[in-house]
């Protein structure tokens, strides 16, 4: 899918969807879990919308830590899609819309964000399902032990 960035901003108000899911930080590194959300946001993809889903994962100690998978043109939050104004992106070139790994969470890191790309769109219309969970995982568990370790030194 390409789009512009007004067209991707109009998306977002119109064919956006999204899910939650609250896990456990064991829970979500497993497989079955993270294909659960993968195939939530290719399925929106494949029907002509942007998708987001959203795992709030609890870990021993501390908030729950936000992780999810996003649609978007470059590696912002969905959140802070208005931000695409023309610093960012010029609104006549049409752009691929991407896959992002997003983990937002106290002591993620200074900023408590990290955003990273899974797919970009060639990819997301090749690369097989098993490969793409296989990034995420490792990701996902990056994300979580920064997390952890950064807690504990506090």
């Amino acid at each position: 899918m390409k789009l512009t960035k007004d067209q991707y901003l109009a998306q977002l108000e119109t064919h956006l969807q999204s899910q939650q899911e609250a896990t456990t930080g064991a829970k979500v590194q497993q497989p079955a879990t993270l294909k659960r959300g993968l195939s939530f946001v290719l399925d929106q993809l494949n029907s002509g919308y942007l998708g987001q889903y959203e795992w709030s994962v609890r870990l021993r100690k501390g908030t729950p830590v936000s992780i999810r998978l996003e649609m978007n043109l470059i590696n912002v939050p969905v959140k802070d899609a208005a931000r695409l104004d023309g610093k960012l992106l010029e609104n006549e070139p049409t752009y691929g819309v991407n896959l992002y790994m997003v983990a937002e969470g106290d002591e993620l890191n200074k900023s408590g964000l990290r955003i990273d790309l899974l797919a970009d769109e060639a990819q997301l219309a090749t690369a097989s399902p098993a490969a793409l969970v296989k990034g995420l995982q490792e990701w996902v568990a990056a994300q979580l032990a920064q997390t952890m370790e950064n807690r504990t030194t506090e």
